[in-house]
């Protein structure tokens, strides 16, 4: 099973977390097609983690995506198969990304129209997130599932920018698999907003966590881009079907984004026990919702 090869790794999956808890919470998803399992996240115990190593679904064959490259090259030595989907920026907080000048004069005009705090967790504020991401630039369309964590847990944390009348106009989602590392799992914008909203967000979250010792901030994937064209042939499907989305799904444009940050780009990973067929990938771009926010994008240009 995944978390008997992952147990020891310095690094855990995208979206995966520590948490106390005595048992680890797994999502998974059965894919129809292929009858691989998808874990697509997992919050861990962070102690005694030994008394939870048992395979309590033996027989199964398990896909695991968002893996770092540390994460993969442990499960290729446990007999996967690992292939490039994407890129992760990773920020060191206390080098000069988040310190460029383009950044901190986007984020010094937002705090004029309000400020940025972090959301103690309540049934109120799980709501009031849902309520932003209905808000939210593109919250009509059909949304993504699976892929990063959009709901608000204990085992996460939320930082909202809210204006001077406490709407909340904007914000993160953390998750902190360690004290020193953190990952951007949501982030949320009304198309109302001040301009310069996610640079204030992502500036005073940044400060917060370095001042708590938290030495990296994840921006969390780019899919469907790479480092360089070296690519094996089931990985230059893989970005072909994905680049296909470009209407609905501006990769390109998250990319720009998060490249304002100055992060240190690395390779994200899909892992799949034994091998890929390729009727998972038709699992995962269902499962995920990537296929009907692609019709509904065909929909629309029709309708126009």
């Amino acid at each position: 099973m995944p978390l008997s090869v992952l147990i020891d790794s310095d690094e855990l999956p995208l979206s995966w977390t520590r948490g106390s808890f005595a048992v680890p919470r797994l999502q998974y998803v059965r894919l129809p097609l292929s009858r691989l399992t998808w874990l697509a996240y997992a919050t861990l115990p962070d102690s005694s983690r030994s008394a939870w190593l048992h395979d309590h679904r033996a027989g199964q064959r398990w896909l695991v995506r968002g893996c770092p490259e540390q994460v993969a090259r442990r499960l290729a030595a446990s007999g996967w198969e690992t292939f490039r989907v994407g890129i992760e920026g990773v920020i060191d907080l206390a080098g000069d990304g988040l310190q460029r000048r383009s950044v901190r004069k986007m984020a010094r005009a937002a705090l004029r129209f309000g400020q940025v705090s972090e959301i103690p967790w309540s049934p109120a504020a799980v709501a009031r997130l849902r309520w932003l991401a209905r808000e939210s630039r593109y919250g009509q369309r059909p949304q993504l599932r699976y892929l990063f964590r959009t709901t608000f847990d204990p085992e996460t944390r939320l930082f909202v920018f809210s204006d001077t009348a406490g709407v909340w106009q904007g914000a993160v989602l953390l998750t902190q698999p360690s004290p020193t590392t953190a990952v951007t799992e949501l982030m949320l914008r009304r198309p109302q907003a001040p301009a310069g909203v996610m640079e204030a967000l992502f500036s005073i979250v940044s400060a917060r966590l370095l001042a708590e010792g938290c030495r990296n901030l994840s921006l969390n994937e780019v899919p469907f881009h790479h480092l360089d064209d070296n690519l094996r042939p089931i990985e230059r499907l893989i970005t072909l079907i994905g680049r296909q989305m470009a209407t609905v799904y501006d990769s390109e444009g998250l990319y720009r984004f998060k490249n304002k940050f100055a992060p240190v780009w690395r390779p994200i990973y899909l892992c799949v026990q034994t091998r890929l067929p390729l009727l998972a990938l038709a699992d995962l771009f269902t499962v995920s919702g990537c296929l009907e926010l692609a019709a509904s994008g065909l929909h629309r240009r029709q309708a126009a």
